[in-house]
């Protein structure tokens, strides 16, 4: 059931949930698929991240966020985990498009110039 995006508070959550590296059919594996694995969750929301509002299918949550060396901006979905109710469930994530670049930008009041592994911050 599609849904909007809830605003993510990192204080409600102790632990990033992922499955086993080796379960095809769990958030590691998913995730990886789209390059998204625990140095970009933990860089993007160890960052500058904003919440942006968008609709979602399987998460509930919905972060842009550049990664530590600011080359390269990150969208990603969560949830809450159905394994425990304070875990922070990774769901998937993309090169961000220019529609959630440009509500990080209005957000953190910085410029991001170009996009994805092309782009750069500027004060």
């Amino acid at each position: 059931m599609a849904r909007k995006s809830k605003p993510l508070n990192l204080e409600d959550f102790d632990a990033i949930d992922w499955d086993s590296e080796g379960d095809p059919n769990g958030n590691h594996a998913h995730c990886a698929e789209h390059g998204v694995d625990e140095r970009v969750v933990d860089e993007v929301l160890s960052g500058v991240w904003v919440n942006v509002e968008m609709t979602v299918h399987t998460a509930e949550f919905a972060v842009v966020g550049p990664n530590a060396q600011w080359n390269f901006m990150w969208t990603i979905l969560f949830d809450t985990s159905w394994k425990r109710s304070d875990w922070l469930r990774p769901v998937t994530g993309w090169d961000s498009r220019p529609k959630e670049i440009r509500e990080w930008e209005r957000v953190t009041g910085r410029q991001w110039k170009g996009s994805g592994q092309k782009g750069r911050e500027q004060r």
